[in-house]
C-alpha cells in the first residue's frame, strides 16, 4: 500500500520549492530588469539584387545575403568562422557520414521544421532542391558557375528524414558547398521544377522560393528595375538554428545610389547600419566619429580584370600578358583604398590554402616587359595598343570609378598603351557582359564556399567560367582543375593549385588586382555584427537596446 501521507508531504515540499524559485526569478528580474531590444533596425546599402532571390539562379553577394535570411541549408558556417572544417555546423541536417571512398554522403535531417504554409520539411525537399537546381541551371547561376552537375551524380531519399548524395568525384569541399546559399533548400510549393522564381511587383512572397529561414520577406519594392526598399520580418515558425531566433523583429533595408548618400545617411543616423559600399575616405573619417562604430573583419573579397578573348586585341596571349605586366596594384591599394586592402597576385586569396604570388612574376608593374611583349606585335609609343576599359557605377563594387582611373593611368604609364574608359550601372553592366560587348572589364568575387576551388573553377574551367564571358578555354587547365577537385590529399591539391596559378599567369585571361577588407559602420548601440571569412551578413544576429 502507498504511503499517501508521505506522498502528500513531498508534494507540498515540491510546491513550496517551485513557489520560492518563481519568487527568486521575479526578484532577480525586478532588481536586474532585462534591456528591451528595438523592434526595428534600418540598414543602408548601395548594393542590389542582381537577378533574383532563387538559389537556382541567384549568384551575387546581396542576393545571397537575402537568400540566407529567408532560407536554410543542410549545414552552415557558424558566426566568426575562420575557414576551418570544424566551423561547419548542423542546420537542416543533424548529422552526417561519408563513405570511405568519399563518394556517398548520408545526412540525417532535423524533424519538426515547417514552411510558412505548415508543410513539414523532409528528405523529399532536399532531393527536389538539387534536382531542380541542376535541371534549370543556366550560365548565369551558381549551379553552372560552381559546377554542381560535375560534382553530384544523384540525390536519393532513403527514409523520410534521411537523404544520400552520390557524388561523381570525391569532392574535398563538399560540406562547404552545402553551406553556401546556392544549396539552400526551397519550398516545392513556391519553386516550380522547370522555371526560376523572379521578382513580382506587389507580391513579396511570390518573389522567392524559400521559407525555412529566420526571416520572411514582407516587402520588396523596385523602381525602374532598381531596388528601393526591403522589409524582413521575423519568421514565427523559425526553428532556432543559425545561432538562435532573430533578435530583431523587423529589418528594413534601404538602397542608396552611391557611397556618398550612404555615408551621409549613417552620419545623420537616419539608418542604424551601413554596409557595402562605403568609400575608404568615409571609413577613415568615421573611425574618429564618436557617435559611430566602425567594424572591420576578415577580407575574402577579391577584384580582378577580365580580358575578352573572343575578339582582338585580347585574343592574343602576349597582349594579355603585356596588360598584366603593366598593372600597378600598390597604387590601387594606397590611392583608392588608403591601405584598406592588399596587393593580390593570385585568384586564390591571401591566407587561403593553395595561395601563391604567381602573378608577381609579371611585375607590379614591369613596363619593360610590357614594352617588349608589345614590340613583338608592332606596338610602340607612336602605335599604341588601344582598348576600352569598363567599370560599373552602381556601388556594386567599392570605388569602381576610382579603380578604373588608376588602372588607366597605370596602363598608360607604360607609354605603349592607350585606354578609353566606359561605364554602366550594374544591371546594364551585367547585360553588356552577357552579350560579350566589353573588351576589358572589372569584376569582383565573394566566396561561395571556403575552398580554393571556389576561386579557380568558376573562372577558368571551360564550363564554369562561361558566366564571365571571357571565352577562355584551355584543356590542360580543365584537367588540372578536375584533378584538384577530385583529390582529397592536401599535398597533392597544393601542387595542383600551384600549377593552375602558373598556367593562369601564362594565359592571363583574368588578372587579380587586390584583396579587400570587410567594413561595416553602425550606431553605437548595434551589436551582433560578424565579419568573418565567409563574408556572410547575418541579419538575424543584429540587435540594439532601446
Amino acid at each position: 500500500m502507498k504511503d499517501t501521507k508521505a506522498i502528500g508531504k513531498m508534494t507540498t515540499i515540491g510546491i513550496i520549492i517551485i513557489i520560492l524559485l518563481i519568487a527568486a526569478i521575479a526578484g532577480y528580474v525586478y532588481l536586474y530588469p532585462q534591456p528591451r531590444l528595438k523592434e526595428t533596425l534600418v540598414m543602408g546599402t548601395t548594393d542590389s539584387v542582381e537577378s533574383c532571390l532563387d538559389p537556382a539562379r541567384a549568384y551575387d553577394y546581396f542576393g545571397w545575403e537575402i537568400v540566407q535570411s529567408l532560407g536554410s541549408g543542410l549545414v552552415e558556417y557558424k558566426a566568426g568562422a575562420t575557414g576551418s572544417i570544424d566551423d561547419i555546423v548542423p542546420s537542416l541536417a543533424t548529422s552526417w557520414t561519408v563513405s570511405s571512398d568519399g563518394l556517398v554522403w548520408t545526412f540525417n535531417l532535423t524533424q519538426g521544421v515547417h514552411y510558412d504554409d505548415g508543410t513539414e520539411f523532409n528528405a523529399t525537399h532536399v532531393k527536389y532542391t538539387f534536382d531542380r537546381g541542376i535541371g534549370i541551371a543556366d550560365e548565369d547561376g551558381a549551379f553552372v558557375g560552381i559546377g554542381y552537375d560535375g560534382i553530384i551524380n544523384n540525390v536519393t531519399v532513403t527514409e523520410k528524414y534521411v537523404v544520400k548524395f552520390y557524388l561523381k568525384i570525391p569532392f574535398a569541399a563538399f560540406l562547404s558547398l552545402l553551406a553556401c546559399q546556392a544549396s539552400y533548400i526551397v519550398d516545392p510549393a513556391n519553386a516550380p521544377m522547370t522555371s526560376v522564381v523572379v521578382y513580382t511587383e506587389g507580391n513579396a512572397r511570390g518573389s522567392h522560393p524559400m521559407g525555412l529561414g529566420p526571416y520572411l520577406l514582407r516587402n520588396w519594392t523596385r523602381t525602374a528595375g532598381k531596388d528601393y526598399e526591403m522589409k524582413l520580418e521575423a519568421n514565427p515558425n523559425y526553428w532556432n538554428a543559425s545561432g538562435g531566433y532573430p533578435k530583431t523583429k523587423n529589418m528594413i533595408i534601404k538602397f542608396y545610389a552611391d557611397s556618398t548618400g550612404l555615408a551621409l545617411a549613417i552620419q545623420a543616423q537616419e539608418i542604424d547600419i551601413a554596409f557595402r559600399q562605403l568609400a575608404a575616405t568615409d571609413i577613415n573619417n568615421m573611425k574618429t566619429n564618436t557617435n559611430l562604430k566602425v567594424w572591420e573583419g576578415t577580407g575574402a573579397f577579391i577584384q580582378y580584370l577580365v580580358l575578352q578573348e573572343k575578339y582582338a586585341p585580347f585574343n592574343n596571349t602576349k597582349i594579355r600578358q603585356a596588360v598584366g605586366a603593366a598593372i600597378n596594384r600598390t597604387t590601387i591599394v594606397q590611392t583608392v583604398f588608403l591601405g584598406q586592402a592588399q596587393n593580390l597576385y593570385s585568384m586564390i586569396p591571401i591566407g587561403m590554402f593553395g595561395h601563391t604570388d604567381a602573378f608577381l612574376t609579371l611585375g607590379d608593374p614591369n613596363y619593360t616587359k610590357t614594352q617588349e611583349l608589345l614590340a613583338d606585335l608592332g606596338y610602340n609609343e607612336t602605335n599604341k595598343l588601344s582598348f576600352k576599359l569598363w567599370y560599373e557605377t552602381s556601388g556594386h563594387y567599392p570605388s569602381s570609378p576610382q579603380q578604373a582611373q588608376v588602372l588607366k593611368s597605370s596602363l598608360e604609364a607604360s607609354g605603349v598603351i592607350a585606354v578609353t574608359l566606359d561605364s554602366a550601372d550594374w544591371p546594364s553592366y551585367r547585360t553588356h557582359r552577357q552579350n560579350d560587348e566589353m573588351e576589358a572589364y572589372i569584376l569582383g568575387w565573394y566566396p561561395d564556399y571556403i575552398d580554393p576551388d571556389d576561386y579557380i573553377q568558376p573562372f577558368v574551367d571551360s564550363s564554369g567560367g562561361s558566366w564571365i564571358h571571357h571565352h577562355y578555354n584551355n584543356s590542360q587547365m580543365d584537367k588540372l582543375i578536375a584533378w584538384a577537385r577530385g583529390n582529397t590529399t592536401a599535398a597533392t591539391r597544393s601542387s595542383l593549385y600551384n600549377q593552375i596559378q602558373n598556367l593562369m599567369v601564362e594565359d592571363c585571361p583574368i588578372i587579380p588586382t587586390y584583396q579587400g577588407s570587410a567594413y561595416a559602420v553602425t550606431t553605437l548601440k548595434i551589436k551582433g555584427v560578424y565579419l568573418d571569412i565567409t563574408q556572410s551578413w547575418r541579419h538575424w544576429l543584429l540587435y540594439a537596446e532601446e
